[in-house]
């Protein structure tokens, strides 16, 4: 008998409580101060501790008030100079912000569709270029990662802006990587094809298929008959099975000059430049091929 009169007084009481709960309520908000305070109290043990230290410093030191201004005419007018000119900071930061994300999405835009055949999407690697030779047009750049992008690169993924292959990945770390331009001789014979600059010129779509190399210097060479109608401004894209898939069709340069070769009257050979290089940009997609996650 006497547990089930303990059990029954707590539903007793609870009609009570809610009655003065709604009676509560409904004074007026000037009235319940304190009950933010008690609030307070029964959320610490669930806050977190970050959360904690920012109530702890709001009640230890209170934001200021009209009435602690300086009241100096002079001093009134500094202030509002240092906050106009930490505002304006602010707005500086964002602005920049904003702009990098723009050219980002603007670089997105104008890669080929085959860029978003990949599983993985494009990846945006600043370069951060340390030490280069500017003597040496083909010398290695260093990229700098993000956080956990490493894991999603291979070595010989491509770098590219735009349609133009910029460099192969190699020489993976943790914040950094190594990109070898596609002027450097570590990548040897490249195939590739030699298109006409404007498709619509009546020429033939494909004017020859070439083995491009690199010496090491700013351009490709190749060579092909001089019968063939290839001309300065043609553009040379890449048709190479030892590349990945990705990269077939994407630009690695155009000729830049033609040149009888004295010892085989019947070819010519070819210069090969890169429209775009490593070193004047400030950005290059780089298309993985790990299988790493996001984070």
């Amino acid at each position: 008998m006497n547990q089930y009169l303990t059990f029954r007084r707590p539903v007793r009481a609870l009609p009570v409580v809610v009655s003065l709960t709604l009676a509560v309520s409904l004074f007026p908000a000037s009235w319940l101060g304190w009950t933010k305070d008690i609030a307070d109290l029964v959320r610490v043990p669930v806050t977190p501790l970050s959360h904690v230290g920012v109530l702890m410093t709001g009640w230890m030191r209170p934001a200021a008030q009209l009435s602690d201004l300086p009241t100096d005419q002079e001093e009134r007018n500094t202030l509002a100079i240092a906050e106009r000119e930490h505002y304006r900071q602010l707005y500086h930061a964002q602005l920049l912000r904003s702009t990098e994300l723009a050219d980002i999405l603007r670089e997105l835009q104008q890669l080929p569709e085959t860029a978003f055949l990949n599983p993985l999407p494009p990846i945006s690697v600043p370069v951060d270029i340390t030490g280069i030779n500017p003597h040496n047009p083909s010398a290695p750049v260093e990229l700098k990662l993000s956080r956990g992008v490493s894991e999603r690169l291979n070595e010989g993924d491509l770098a590219i802006v735009g349609r133009d292959v910029v460099g192969r990945v190699t020489d993976i770390g943790l914040t950094r990587i190594s990109l070898l331009p596609t002027t450097h001789a570590q990548h040897g014979h490249l195939r590739a094809s030699i298109v006409p600059a404007h498709p619509n010129s009546g020429r033939s779509p494909i004017l020859a298929t070439v083995l491009a190399y690199a010496n090491g210097k700013a351009h490709l060479y190749a060579e092909c008959a001089s019968s063939l109608d290839v001309q300065i401004g043609d553009l040379v894209v890449i048709d190479d099975a030892s590349w990945s898939e990705l990269a077939k069709g994407l630009i690695v340069g155009k000729v830049t000059a033609v040149n009888p070769i004295d010892e085989a009257p019947l070819r010519v050979s070819l210069e090969i430049t890169p429209r775009r290089k490593p070193r004047d940009v400030a950005r290059v997609i780089v298309l993985g091929s790990g299988e790493g996650g996001i984070e």
